[in-house]
């Protein structure tokens, strides 16, 4: 199997400097020797996210995650460590070596799924501006969309062919499995044809740039299904995506502000009218996924979604979905029923910026909203508060549910008290529904009778001395059996190739070698401000000493366990010899 050579990921490391990676994505400042900005991983006010230039290393005081370059992008942008260090090379012009493998030009599937989709797009592109798209041009002419518009966003047509593309796709060699894989690729008992016919292209793009997934619009109107959408696939996550982000990533971290919208249409026209801070969630429901890749930029965010009801049904979702997660929406409402792509056609940019303008926090809009469906009795009032408080039980901070809950007082005179009774029978409720205790992943139940690992803490700690001396007697003598903790267990067998270097472990690399991250967390946690431990010869051999003996006062409680039920004459002299050995642990450190 094809791999990257660890002298590349070497490379990667060396050029991907960490305070340069986040800045990327998290607004950082300086205090002293390190950086911090609003962790990106969890909704926050107050900066609790560090950035360590000496040790290249992240960590989140907040929510614990940690890391190093590799690290981080593989848990925002949600990749393998391979993708994670691919993108890392594209970014700094970095040629990967792949040692292994096959002679094929494909490293893996996911180089191939993208090969196919670039060449699926300009595929598509040509067609479209040839006799046979046409028709599909005209269409996009019709609504309004110049030339330049189509080539920056490569806009296509898929013909009415059961296998054009698949043909295609076989002359150029990949394989059926990453062509059905792809999603444009369908198979049936009657054998493969393609996904998408007579419909006119709309590409999507991650923000690397690569061409992952495809939008298909009809423009014939008998056809029923409007639009037909790229399945999931390896490289395309629904939740992960947001239309136009590449091209628009400049505009947007100028004006800090977003303008985020449904359709691919939409997008397009707003472009065209010169406001390039938007987005599009195209095609599925806005989720959490999609908050934390806006949270990455700005937390303003003008929610406009289409004028009809059904639009404003999943702005206002879209908006507390926003502010669960720590961001500041304001919803924009087209008039009369109109879409973004038809107001803007009707009214230019003007009347888009006078919407803006004019947009409303999301309980106003909200009960803006009610009010024109529901009947304003004081049972429909119940019920809108009813459905506020479902969404409020999901806000964390309390000075964003305490404007919220004042909101809502004022909008329906209901006395803000009675709101935070209800308000609080919720979370009560909830917190019921999720309080089961579940101890499956929790380090105590690592750790048999429940030992306290703080020596376990001190001994990790210690393998980070600059004293080699120290780092030579930890490697000389410590048995990673001995760790009645999985996570430290696991951290050490990473540190342990590193201890008898020159220098003291680089944290960075072996962060990234660690694929538990439970363990990468926990090795960060006890690293990132590691200049205020005491390294010192005296306490690894305290700390060698102390490990050794709750190793052996563990085999035997377990020893003493099996005498209950076996009063065997192995297991009293096995506890004899064990008992003898904790006694003669200290003595053997005497000399050295």
């Amino acid at each position: 199997m094809a791999r990257i050579s660890e002298q590349s990921i070497e490379k990667v490391r060396q050029a991907a400097d960490i305070v340069d990676v986040v800045s990327g994505y998290v607004e950082l400042k300086q205090k002293g020797r390190n950086f911090f900005g609003l962790c990106p991983f969890h909704d926050e006010k107050t900066p609790s996210f560090s950035v360590n230039p000496d040790k290249q290393i992240f960590k989140c005081f907040g929510c614990g995650a940690g890391g190093g370059s590799i690290n981080f992008v593989m848990e925002l942008e949600k990749l393998e460590f391979v993708d994670s260090v691919k993108k890392l090379a594209q970014n700094y012009n970095i040629v990967l070596d792949i040692e292994g493998g096959d002679s094929k030009k494909f490293a893996d599937t996911k180089s191939q799924l993208i090969a196919i989709h670039n060449y699926a797009t300009k595929y598509y592109h040509k067609i479209l501006l040839s006799e046979e798209g046409k028709k599909a041009y005209s269409y996009l002419e019709e609504r309004g969309l110049s030339k330049n518009i189509i080539e920056q966003f490569q806009l296509g047509y898929s013909p009415d062919s059961s296998d054009d593309l698949l043909n295609l796709l076989r002359k150029e060699s990949f394989s059926a499995d990453a062509m059905k894989l792809s999603g444009l690729i369908i198979k049936s008992d009657k054998g493969y044809f393609n996904r998408f016919r007579s419909r006119i292209m709309f590409p999507i793009q991650n923000q690397r740039g690569d061409y992952i997934a495809f939008g298909g619009r009809i423009f014939n109107k008998d056809d029923f299904a409007k639009y037909q959408n790229s399945p999931e696939t390896p490289i395309y996550y629904k939740s992960n995506i947001l239309y136009g982000l590449n091209q628009n990533l400049q505009d947007i971290r100028a004006k800090k502000e977003i303008i985020l919208v449904e359709g691919y249409m939409d997008l397009l026209q707003l472009v065209q009218a010169g406001i390039t801070n938007c987005l599009a969630i195209s095609g599925t429901a806005f989720t959490d996924g999609h908050a934390n890749i806006l949270k990455r930029f700005t937390n303003k965010i003008y929610v406009t979604f289409d004028g009809d009801d059904a639009g404003q049904k999943a702005a206002i979702k879209c908006g507390y979905i926003l502010i669960k997660n720590g961001l500041e929406p304001k919803i924009v409402t087209p008039p009369n029923n109109m879409d973004p792509d038809d107001w803007i056609r009707e009214q230019g940019s003007k009347g888009l910026k006078e919407g803006i303008n004019n947009s409303e926090e999301i309980i106003k809009s909200h009960f803006k909203y009610f009010s024109t469906n529901q009947d304003r009795g004081s049972l429909g009032i119940n019920d809108f508060i009813q459905e506020c408080v479902e969404e409020l039980v999901l806000i964390t901070n309390p000075v964003i549910k305490e404007i919220m809950i004042n909101e809502i007082s004022y909008l329906t005179s209901i006395d803000k008290n009675n709101i935070m009774i209800l308000l609080n029978e919720k979370v009560n409720y909830r917190n019921k529904r999720i309080s089961k205790p579940d101890n499956v992943n929790k380090e105590t139940s690592l750790i048999s009778n429940n030992l306290p690992t703080k020596v376990y803490d001190d001994i990790i700690r210690l393998c980070f001395a600059n004293d080699k001396k120290i780092r030579t007697i930890i490697f000389e003598n410590l048995n990673d059996a001995w760790f009645l903790s999985d996570l430290h267990s696991d951290i050490y067998k990473n540190i342990y190739i590193h201890l008898k270097s020159e220098e003291a472990p680089p944290v960075s690399i072996i962060a990234e070698q660690i694929n538990n991250k439970e363990s990468r967390v926990k090795l960060i946690d006890l690293t990132f401000d590691i200049e205020k431990f005491n390294h010192s010869y005296s306490s690894a051999i305290d700390s060698l000493v102390r490990i050794e003996q709750k190793f052996l006062q563990s085999t035997i409680d377990n020893l003493r366990q099996k005498l209950r039920n076996n009063n065997n004459i192995e297991i009293l002299e096995q506890l004899k010899s064990i008992e003898e050995k904790i006694k003669s642990v200290k003595s053997k450190y005497d000399q050295k």
